[in-house]
């Protein structure tokens, strides 16, 4: 074996990754595995280079690889978990979440993982819980905020007014945060624009029924929310073009939203 010659097919291999050239890091990486097979960061970045190529199985295998040298190596499990989530293994996955945070409470990336996954198990308070974390952590995660406006105000009802005003409030104050950082990435400002309109009908159709004319302060906050991120020509045709009339009294707040 030749460490420094591995160490160049590694490095070799990382430039292509971070390119998002991931066929390429990984014929790299498989040349430094022949070199030193138990290569730890060779066994890593292959299994998330397959991860990115969506070769699910076979990243399993490279990040069990890890593990049986490091059973704490938390990146590994999170990435674990990740391919677990993908291959719809979602006990198993949960598992890996959790014993990454044993390792690491404090990652922002597997707190937000492990959000994703308690949200498409239905557990929505939880999952809003782990959102609030992530963005404590790092605020950047923009998706973090977009899930936890899903979780609090898509999937679960509430019981009364003051709760459905209390939740809109949190989640526009939280996209808000997001949205006024410098610099959001170009998938990210679409997916706000595409995402937060979309939401926000549901929630205006939900305050309509728990709340009726009650609701009208927060129509304000969301129209002031829409108008930032959509600009005013775009919130303009976003109220032209949205039907309000879904749930019976919500069309009270057309006026509200002019």
């Amino acid at each position: 074996m030749n460490p420094k010659r591995v160490r160049e097919l590694v490095n070799k291999g990382n430039e292509f990754f971070n390119l998002g050239k991931f066929k390429e890091a990984i014929q790299f990486y498989d040349e430094a595995l022949a070199l030193s097979s138990e290569c730890s960061e060779a066994l890593f970045n292959k299994g998330v280079a397959l991860l990115e190529l969506h070769r699910f199985r076979e990243a399993l295998n490279y990040f069990n690889r890890v593990l049986e040298r490091n059973p704490r190596d938390w990146e590994a499990l999170t990435n674990k978990g990740n391919v677990l989530f993908n291959l719809l293994e979602f006990k198993e996955a949960l598992e890996c979440y959790n014993k990454a945070l044993e390792v690491n409470p404090k990652d922002a990336e597997t707190l937000y993982n492990r959000g994703n996954l308690l949200l498409r198990l239905g557990r929505f308070e939880e999952a809003t819980q782990m959102f609030d974390e992530a963005l404590a952590l790092n605020p950047k995660i923009a998706e973090a905020s977009l899930n936890k406006a899903l979780a609090l105000l898509v999937f679960t009802k509430p019981s009364s007014c003051e709760e459905a005003i209390s939740k809109v409030g949190a989640v526009i104050d939280s996209l808000e945060r997001v949205w006024s950082q410098e610099k959001l990435s170009s998938p990210i400002v679409e997916r706000f624009r595409t995402d937060v309109p979309r939401i926000m009908i549901q929630v205006i159709q939900n305050l309509a029924e728990v709340c009726g004319a009650q609701g009208s302060k927060t129509i304000v906050r969301i129209k002031e929310l829409l108008t930032k991120i959509l600009g005013d020509k775009g919130y303009r045709e976003f109220v032209e073009k949205t039907n309000l009339e879904i749930h019976p009294g919500s069309t009270m707040y057309r006026e509200n939203l002019k």
